[in-house]
């Protein structure tokens, strides 16, 4: 018993010990709170008295700032003088506190004094760069950025190029708005050290993106445009040019950037052919025909005429594809173009891509999945073709299956590639393709299995398509259990994906009348949207986009109803006004969506803004 009453003893005084540096420690907390509050409420008076007993006790830099700051609100300029001067001798070699010194100066209405000091700390730079740089961050700190500017100048001219400071520079322009001479140190940059194109590219992507005037674009292009012109020898220009507009999907300019160059390098169309397929990949199909036009006009012995050839098949194709609003006969008109390229070039592996784009016209457009297979078989028996082509035809020849109902079929077929390719890009896809089937038959939770393991897939948009297959399943199952609706509402898309319409809009009725109030209803909205639209039936497509909008503003599908909304505008019902309406409203209501950078570029190219 008495043992115990000695360990308590002891664990008494031992708990008393250490609380006390605690409680003093509590107090010390509570009056830096204390004084940051009367600081930030602009109670200096009560604010400065707290801060200078805690300065005392603990100079950190959160109490030295707010301290010296009090001071000067109540013009006690000569407490302030003592306090950086005693900065100044606690640290030595720390710029900072000199710039403080002058600033001072400059607060109290000693303006030629605080001149001379700041004059004398440019006059006597530090020799190493960082502290160049400190000094001129330090300037930037007290709102100085003439000085700062002067800083980096001069220590430029010191210090010359090995370290000419243009990053530094261009930051403190980007911070007082003067884009024209930012973009000028960036590209000063490029020309002085080549090897820092793609930290200057990173740099400048970041600048553009954020930019919703568009301010920074126009100027890094006047920066450009003069240099171009000149120094017309001088290809760096011309190729940040073609990159910039690229980056700004302004593809006239980039085709036009892309000729020239392509002619000056001697590079036989690859400039202008690259062109021409980012061109298609989104839908402006006028620039890529013209950039493929360009190449074929050079004649067959060019290096890229038969890449152009085939470019310029898929543009008629996809041109008459992309807005749904074609009749069978000109499908079969664009079927008779392939195959005449077929004739006229022979089958080998260097017209695979004709072939595998045939094959797709016949399978999904014109109802002829045989020939189609057919096809894709000549491929796969092919010599001196890739493995990884070869499994892209399987996965082709597995969607067909899909298309006729042979699911299970389907489903070993895409388990065969995966299996093969398992950490390759096209295996991913074949896992993405057998997760989907098993989603459009009803099996959910092995659907979700396999999308959750491809959403750290290396091919950015397979993981994206797995993420948002994912979180379908994942948030209509979650609703309230029921996993009814989504069955139906799989089976429907499963119908979509066969031509199978009727039945597709027949479901999607079934899913509105027994469920009108699920949370599933906007992915059914905007389905039936979808369909209206490959049928050519826009006002009904436009009407369901509207109540996507309208009804579910907060939804997974707002902005791209908006967007497609815009696009119908733009392109079927020649309504320019109507489109720039709907692509501001993504950029004000949803500023963080993928397609505000898209409809911000709309908005300029409807309106002719964009600077040539």
């Amino acid at each position: 018993m008495n043992v115990q009453i000695k360990f308590k003893a002891v664990l008494v005084l031992l708990s008393l010990f250490f609380a006390i540096p605690l409680l003093y420690a509590d107090e010390d907390t509570s009056d830096e709170r204390l004084a940051a509050q009367y600081f930030h409420n602009g109670q200096y008076e009560r604010a400065v008295v707290l801060y200078e007993e805690l300065f005392e006790e603990q100079p950190t830099e959160v109490i030295y700032n707010n301290y010296i700051t009090c001071l000067l609100e109540l013009e006690e300029y000569r407490q302030a003088e003592r306090v950086v001067k005693s900065q100044i001798d606690n640290n030595p070699g720390q710029i900072r506190y000199e710039v403080d010194l002058g600033y001072v100066m400059k607060r109290a209405g000693n303006t030629r004094r605080a001149k001379r000091h700041f004059e004398n700390l440019v006059d006597n730079l530090p020799g190493r760069p960082q502290g160049i740089i400190n000094l001129a961050d330090a300037f930037m700190e007290r709102g100085m950025s003439d000085l700062a500017l002067e800083t980096f100048k001069k220590g430029r001219s010191e210090i010359g190029e090995r370290h000419p400071f243009n990053i530094e520079i261009a930051e403190i322009y980007k911070k007082i708005g003067d884009y024209d001479n930012m973009m000028a140190e960036y590209v000063d940059l490029i020309v002085l050290d080549s090897g820092k194109m793609e930290k200057v590219r990173g740099l400048l992507q970041d600048a553009i993106n954020d930019d919703p005037e568009f301010e920074k674009n126009d100027a890094l292009r006047r920066v450009l445009l003069r240099r171009s012109q000149r120094s017309p020898a001088n290809t760096l220009f011309s190729e940040m040019l073609l990159w910039l507009s690229i980056q700004q999907r302004d593809f006239e300019m980039a085709f036009r950037q892309a000729r020239a160059l392509d002619r000056r390098l001697d590079k036989g169309g690859e400039i202008v052919y690259d062109v021409g397929m980012l061109s298609l990949e989104n839908n402006n199909f006028d620039i890529a025909e013209q950039s493929f036009n360009h190449i074929i006009n050079s004649g067959r012995t060019a290096a890229y005429y038969l890449e152009a050839r085939v470019g310029l098949l898929d543009v008629k194709f996809q041109r008459l594809t992309a807005f749904y609003d074609y009749e069978k006969e000109e499908l079969e008109e664009v079927e008779e173009a392939f195959k005449a390229a077929l004739e006229e070039f022979g089958i080998h592996r260097h017209t695979v891509p004709i072939i595998r784009n045939l094959a797709n016209i016949k399978a999904f457009y014109l109802n002829k999945p045989d020939e189609a297979v057919e096809l894709l078989e000549t491929i796969i028996d092919m010599p001196r073709v890739s493995d990884r082509v070869k499994a892209e035809c399987r996965i082709e020849m597995a969607d067909i299956l899909v298309l006729n109902g042979e699911v299970w079929d389907a489903k070993l077929l895409y388990s065969q590639v995966d299996k093969t390719y398992r950490d390759n890009p096209v295996g991913h896809e074949a896992k993405y393709k057998n997760a989907r089937l098993s989603y459009y038959m009803g099996e959910f939770d092995w659907a979700k299995a396999q999308l959750d393991i491809l959403k750290a897939a290396t091919s950015r948009l397979i993981s994206n398509d797995a993420m948002a297959l994912s979180l379908k399943i994942q948030d209509n199952i979650g609703f309230d259990d029921n996993t009814k609706p989504l069955e139906m509402y799989a089976k429907a898309e499963r119908m979509s994906f066969m031509n199978r319409f009727d039945e597709a809009f027949a479901i999607m009725d079934s899913i509105e009348n027994k469920y009108p109030d699920h949370q599933i209803m906007d992915y059914v909205f905007f389905e039936k949207a979808e369909l209206k639209l490959r049928l050519g039936k826009y006002d009904e497509a436009d009407s369901l986009l509207v109540l996507i909008a309208e009804k579910y503003p907060q939804g997974i599908f707002a902005d791209e109803a908006l967007f497609k909304r815009a696009e119908i505008n733009e392109n079927i019902f020649d309504n320019r006004e109507k489109a720039i309406e709907m692509y501001r409203k993504i950029m004000t209501e949803y500023p963080a969506s993928i397609y505000a950078h898209t409809a911000r570029n709309r908005i300029r190219t409807l309106r002719g803004e964009l600077v040539n």
